[in-house]
Parts: C-alpha cells; structure tokens; sequence
C-alpha cells in the first residue's frame, strides 16, 4: 500500500496487503461521512467571531 508520503510500507509495519486496504477504505469512509456533517453551532459562532476579529485586524492594519 503507498501511503500519502508515497512510500510504501506494508512490508515494514508486517500488515497484510488486504488489511492495509481495508484499513484505508474504513478510514476514507469515516472522514468522508465526517466532512459531509454541519459543525455544530457554538463551533459555527466561534468560527464566525475569529473570522470577523481576523477582518478587523487586517482593516486597522492597511
């Protein structure tokens, strides 16, 4: 399996090719089922508030 540094490495960690892909479709699945959910809304307004703190700053420095 290559990994995202592009080396491969099964052989090194002594995980079975069929595992090592499985392993990386599971993972897949999970952070694509996770990207896709709403972030909840006390994330949503901090966010938000440092987008707009960051704007200020950037307009009192100009």
């Amino acid at each position: 399996m290559t990994t995202m540094s592009g080396t491969d490495d099964n052989e090194s960690n002594g995980i079975a090719p069929a595992v090592a892909q499985q392993i990386d479709e599971n993972l897949k699945r999970l952070y694509s089922d996770a990207t896709s959910e709403d972030l909840p809304p006390s994330l949503t307004e901090l966010l938000n508030a440092l987008r707009e703190k960051d704007a200020q700053e950037k307009s009192g420095d100009e």
